[in-house]
């Protein structure tokens, strides 16, 4: 079973590696690398199987890329930039292991928190994660600013829902 740790400095380049099976190199990857940068270590997490990261958040308290202008005006508001899985462990419950561990922490740090996302209209399985966890869809992305069709999506600690999981 995998371990939940808190992200560290040398996971980054594991990470990077990992995320270059999972993500879009023409739009993603290079917000990645900006998440990486600006990431917040004390709410990012990283999944590890022996050696082999698995799995990760990456948390921001300063947004990656700004999709509208209010998300840059909410208190205490934190942007899950990127949560991904190896191709291999996906099914097994580590995203909502995650998830689960990365919104507890933000919630021990502030009860009166914000959190959002952005996620491909396509990914399925990924929105119906983010809704076991309160999160809603607050707009749609602008298509000038992602290659593919997408939803923002926030929970706010009033509709966390820590313990259902």
């Amino acid at each position: 079973m995998a371990i939940i740790r808190r992200i560290q400095p040398s996971d980054k380049e594991k990470i990077k590696e990992l995320s270059s099976y999972i993500f879009r190199a023409e739009d993603e990857l290079p917000l990645l690398q900006k998440a990486l940068q600006q990431c917040n270590s004390d709410v990012s997490f990283v999944a590890v199987e022996g050696k082999r990261v698995i799995g990760f958040t990456l948390v921001c308290k300063k947004i990656t890329k700004e999709y509208y202008q209010f998300l840059c005006t909410i208190p205490n508001c934190y942007e899950l930039a990127f949560l991904g899985i190896s191709p291999c462990s996906q099914g097994c419950g580590l995203g909502s292991r995650l998830l689960k561990e990365t919104l507890m922490t933000i919630f021990q740090k502030s009860t009166q928190f914000t959190c959002w996302l952005v996620v491909d209209k396509i990914n399925v399985s990924a929105m119906q994660l983010y809704k076991k966890f309160g999160f809603r869809q607050w707009a749609e992305t602008q298509q000038d600013s992602t290659l593919v069709p997408g939803y923002i999506m926030g929970v706010s600690h009033r509709r966390f829902k820590p313990m259902n999981q």
